[in-house]
């Protein structure tokens, strides 16, 4: 397992490697997500960082492959759980006007809130919070790509995270509460004016996040499944398809 200090380490090896290979290129790196806030857990918490260069966003591209390639040996090197991640900014994508194409909302106010400088220097505190037009408008376009893809079969994995994206949607649209930390979630939409609750599928995705057994079968899944494709509906009626 991969303990906090060990991650933190790898963070540094990457920054070293993409500075020998994109030399003044990078301003500064930031561990995100688990690992740039306070509940990075060993042996089940990937690797996310926030890579800010001095270039523009048209100029971009062959270093953000770069990097991503570099990220992808260290994952390979040290068996990263759940992968190692890099989102690559230029100085410009950080502040408005945004694309929304470029689907960079999200991880700006992770950077915001849940974010470990590790290398360089670059004051975060210039970056404004992306307004919630904004926010509204970047989740409205998921939600719009999500609906064009064909159906498929949840995973556990994937039931419990999508799950969660409705929930942490429901608090960031309606009460403005930004919260990544996946363990903290299904309490504050529980103590939010909650809109559809089942406690026997927030107690199955706690025992998943925990490492706790649970029970996971097809009958299960279509049970679980109808009640997250309800959730969505309850929930984008309410905040995100409404004036």
């Amino acid at each position: 397992m991969i303990s906090f200090n060990e991650a933190i380490d790898i963070v540094v090896e990457f920054s070293q490697l993409i500075n020998e290979k994109f030399p003044n290129r990078v301003k500064a790196v930031y561990a995100i997500g688990s690992l740039g806030s306070d509940y990075y857990r060993p042996g089940q918490s990937d690797i996310d960082t926030a890579v800010i260069t001095d270039l523009s966003r048209n100029d971009i591209g062959e270093i953000s492959i770069g990097i991503k390639e570099i990220a992808a040996t260290l994952q390979k090197k040290y068996d990263v759980p759940k992968g190692f991640g890099a989102i690559v900014f230029s100085y410009e994508q950080l502040f408005p006007p945004y694309i929304i194409e470029e689907e960079l909302i999200q991880e700006i106010l992770r950077l915001k809130t849940q974010s470990r400088l590790v290398y360089g220097t670059y004051d975060i505190t210039s970056v404004p919070f992306p307004n919630w037009k904004v926010i509204k408008d970047d989740i409205l376009y998921f939600q719009e790509w999500s609906d064009s893809q064909p159906p498929f079969k949840h995973s556990v994995t994937s039931f419990v995270n999508s799950t969660l994206i409705a929930l942490k949607r429901y608090l960031l649209l309606k009460h403005h509460i930004i919260e990544f930390n996946k363990f903290k979630v299904i309490g504050l939409y529980q103590c939010n004016e909650p809109l559809l609750t089942n406690e026997k599928i927030f107690q199955f995705i706690s025992d998943y996040l925990n490492n706790r057994p649970y029970e996971w079968n097809d009958k299960i899944r279509d049970e679980y499944v109808m009640w997250h494709n309800e959730l969505y509906r309850v929930i984008n009626d309410s905040v995100l398809y409404n004036e």
